[in-house]
């Protein structure tokens, strides 16, 4: 008997430099901010921070895109985004 199933992977609306409040996974009600630093170092900084201003907080980086979406995973974010208009990448 074949027992094979599709792995799910969890697909995210991720804003770039669009700050948003996290609503559930890790550090819910803190907010985010994912600004794009290709310029500087080719990645992603990810700034969450307790206050809404980001200065009470912390920061990560991740090398691309891919790297984004699997840290968003780890992290079982559902963020409420503020302008929803922003572009997602």
């Amino acid at each position: 008997m074949n027992n094979h199933f599709p792995i799910q992977r969890m697909t995210h609306e991720i804003q770039i430099g669009v700050k948003g409040r996290i609503l559930e996974g890790d550090e819910a009600g803190h907010f985010i901010l994912v600004q794009n630093d290709e310029e500087n170092t080719g990645g992603f900084l990810i700034l969450t921070a307790s206050d809404e201003e980001m200065i009470e907080g912390h920061d990560a980086w991740v090398e691309d895109y891919k790297q984004l979406e699997a840290y968003f995973d780890e992290s079982h974010w559902k963020i409420d985004w503020r302008n929803r208009t922003a572009a997602t990448s």
